[in-house]
């Protein structure tokens, strides 16, 4: 196809892919005329997944550049996923005295510990801190107990990461064709594997809330709860 079609079908104005093809943010076209090219699907998915880092991860380019690049690595050696994960849910940087650095870096090991004796964790995978996201686990439980419980023991977060692969098992339920197999192109798996935590999340926390609510005025009003199952 040519660029003017590249275009209408990705809703990406021609001087922005122009602009892509320049940064290296998606291959240059095939030549097919001194000053044409032809462009194809690959194409296509790629400015799909720069839309939805850019329109939906609302991330700067400086991000999606590192996920291209995660992306372009042999099948197995990259990980653009967690590339564009940890920029999106950055811990937040917070001015910590001596006491609190010390408080949160024992939190980082106790949680780190707890992490990796869940029977779902893989131990090769528990070797890249980020996908246990120890640090934003501890920066949490600190919140949890400098404003509401001052005791609040990391065990707790045991029973959290039950209700966790629970939910993992019911959003794959759907996904089980989409999850890619060695060899096959990771760029809609890529966009689809962040555009669905970004979509599910607020999901999963709308009934969240909505159960913590419900609870409250069950137990205000001297309702009987129902049965866990």
């Amino acid at each position: 196809m040519r660029i003017s079609e590249l275009s209408r079908r990705s809703g990406v104005p021609t001087t922005t892919i122009k602009f892509y093809i320049r940064e290296r943010l998606i291959p240059a076209g095939a030549r097919s005329q001194r000053n044409q090219a032809d462009y194809d699907d690959t194409h296509l998915q790629r400015l799909d997944l720069i839309r939805a880092l850019r329109e939906v991860a609302h991330l700067p380019l400086e991000v999606v550049r590192s996920v291209i690049e995660q992306l372009d690595k042999p099948w197995g050696e990259g990980d653009p996923v967690s590339a564009a994960m940890n920029a999106i849910y950055r811990v937040p940087e917070r001015d910590r005295n001596a006491a609190e650095q010390e408080e949160f870096a024992g939190l980082c090991r106790e949680i780190d510990r707890l992490m990796r004796g869940l029977d779902w964790v893989i131990s090769d995978a528990a070797d890249t801190p980020h996908h246990l996201n120890v640090e934003a686990l501890a920066d949490a439980v600190m919140q949890m107990r400098r404003y509401i419980e001052p005791e609040f023991p990391v065990e707790s977060l045991r029973g959290y990461a039950g209700a966790a692969w629970r939910f993992s098992e019911a959003a794959y339920e759907s996904m089980e064709d989409r999850v890619p197999l060695p060899g096959d192109d990771l760029v809609d798996p890529t966009r689809t594997a962040i555009l669905g935590m970004l979509i599910i999340e607020p999901l999963i926390m709308g009934l969240v809330r909505s159960a913590l609510t419900m609870r409250s005025i069950h137990l205000t009003n001297g309702v009987p709860l129902p049965p866990t199952a």
